[in-house]
């Protein structure tokens, strides 16, 4: 049985023009689950599935509204 599917690939610099955190915290991220699980090309080459990326910046566009800062009074 063959899928047509096809899989892209993201490397670090596409990932972090698309999320503004830094590679530490999408690491953290991973870690604890909340964060699609990079895949090892090879030695030092790593990279991310498009899709399962973009699934996860559409389920934080559905989430709730962040809480506005009180301003300092």
């Amino acid at each position: 049985m063959t899928t047509d599917k096809q899989i892209t690939l993201i490397r670090r610099k596409t990932l972090l023009g698309r999320i503004p955190f830094t590679d530490r915290h999408i690491l953290n991220l991973e870690k604890q689950g909340k964060f699609p699980k990079r895949r090892v090309l090879g030695p030092r080459s790593v990279a991310w599935v498009e899709a399962e990326v973009n699934e996860w910046i559409a389920s934080r566009a559905q989430g709730p509204a962040p809480v506005p800062c009180a301003a300092p009074t």
